[in-house]
């Protein structure tokens, strides 16, 4: 029999707008945490966790990764997405788009996930003027993303209204993912736990490459290695996976207690845990915050959320000077990580402040990282200090008062390059009397009175 292609569907909405029920009506098969099994989960009857279910479409092995809406289970919901290949954003015929729905739209554009369908659940509670309405609203939130035609498909996960067109309609949308089956094994891990007359067992999701049983690999960052008892998918027993599977694998020599989300697993030695990052990246047009120097943010790096201390920089004058992040433009910034992760070149990066109430855009900033380099970049900060000419001399020279307070602070200055408001470039000679007064020369003599600037640069102390 053919192996059917796996590609991973992230299910996505507002709280209690029907995704776990969708997940039930759509799915054959059910994995770790799939149909909200947690019993908070139960009690609370709401997605705490990432679920995994699957069913089988045309030739494709769907995985549906089921996230949760809750704004408190944000970071959840961000290493989630980091593992899928397309996305169904529920929306509740009864509410229409709530605050995580716009959340969960930024999130998916950020991450670079193409292909969505919005999905309008519960329309069976509702009349068609309504649902109308609704299709309209949910229209409108989408006209200023990335998914201003994405479909939209009404359905019941009650009756079973719609079903059969949204599964015709995810079809249609989606195609083959190109999938890395040459590179080093690497796996990101979901969930670990044990398992009588097993031991320790990893699920998750195998990004690149090929493991088989037999194997040894390791769990980084913990540096801890076991061998590979079974592999299975979705309860049918393997001898081999390669990159685009979900798979569980029984491990030996290694205690479950000490994996978590976030970690790997990979061939001993392929993966360095970092400290240091410099990653490339934007600012989410909606986001109202800044991001300065030293600021804390969250980082998240495929299912790793971690806190971090983000120092944005440019280079100016041949020197890395530390800034606020630009709007509009993409941006460089070194993070620094309170303990190793692990993080590639070419890892997808989103920068979220969770310390915003639920209300306000939370995903701050998306990228790549750039490097992970074994030390802080040499950062320093500007400062302009703001002169103005105070007497004409001959020769080009003159006077510039305003740039030091004391004799002291202008030899500090002497040979720095200034710059008139107009643009002409000068160069601080000498000092000049005792009160801070400067002797400089310009390529042309400005004007008596006009203002001179200087960009004086400090080092930057990354605590």
């Amino acid at each position: 029999m053919e192996k059917l292609t796996p590609i991973h569907v992230g299910l996505f909405g507002h709280v209690d707008h029907g995704k776990t029920a969708l997940a039930r009506v759509l799915s054959e098969k059910v994995s770790t945490a799939g149909l909200d099994k947690h019993p908070e989960a139960k009690r609370r009857q709401m997605s705490i966790d990432i679920g995994f279910t699957a069913f089988n479409l045309d030739n494709y092995l769907i995985t549906l990764v089921d996230v949760p809406g809750h704004a408190d289970l944000i970071r959840t919901a961000v290493s989630g997405a980091s593992i899928i290949d397309a996305a169904i954003l529920a929306v509740s015929a009864t509410q229409g788009p709530q605050v995580q729905t716009g959340e969960h739209l930024v999130l998916l554009e950020s991450l670079g996930i193409e292909r969505l369908v919005v999905v309008l659940t519960k329309s069976d509670l509702v009349d068609e003027a309504k649902v109308r309405a609704v299709k309209g609203s949910i229209r409108g939130a989408l006209y200023s993303s990335f998914y201003k035609d994405a479909p939209i498909v009404v359905v019941s996960s009650t009756t079973g209204s719609g079903i059969p067109e949204l599964k015709s309609t995810l079809l249609s949308a989606l195609s083959p993912p190109k999938r890395d089956l040459t590179s080093k094994f690497k796996m990101v891990i979901d969930h670990a736990f044990l398992i009588k007359g097993t031991g320790t067992v990893v699920t998750g999701t195998v990004m690149r490459g090929k493991v088989r049983v037999g194997d040894t690999i390791e769990i980084a960052p913990l540096s801890v290695s076991g061998r590979v008892k079974s592999i299975q998918t979705f309860k049918e027993s393997r001898e081999m996976a390669e990159a685009g599977d979900r798979v569980g694998i029984a491990l030996q020599g290694i205690d479950h207690r000490s994996i978590h989300r976030g970690c790997y697993a990979s061939l001993p030695g392929s993966l360095k845990p970092v400290r240091h990052i410099v990653a490339k990246a934007k600012i989410n047009r909606f986001f109202k915050k800044e991001i300065s120097p030293a600021l804390f943010v969250h980082i998240t790096i495929g299912m790793t959320s971690i806190q971090a201390e983000v120092f944005p920089y440019r280079k100016t004058e041949g020197k890395l000077v530390a800034m606020s992040a630009p709007r509009n433009e993409d941006f460089t910034s070194y993070l620094k990580l309170p303990k190793p992760i692990v993080a590639e070149r070419g890892d997808r990066i989103l920068f979220s402040l969770l310390s915003l109430p639920p209300t306000a855009l939370r995903i701050a900033a998306s990228g790549v990282v750039l490097e992970t380099p074994g030390v802080a970049p040499p950062l320093k900060l500007m400062e302009e200090k703001v002169g103005v000419v105070t007497r004409l001399l001959q020769k080009e020279s003159v006077i510039v008062g305003g740039l030091a307070r004391s004799k002291t602070g202008a030899e500090r200055i002497v040979g720095e390059n200034i710059t008139t408001e107009q643009g002409v470039k000068g160069n601080v000679s000498s000092t000049f009397g005792t009160k801070g007064l400067v002797l400089a020369n310009f390529d042309q003599v400005p004007e008596k009175d006009e203002k001179v600037l200087l960009r004086v640069y400090r080092e930057f102390k990354i605590s």
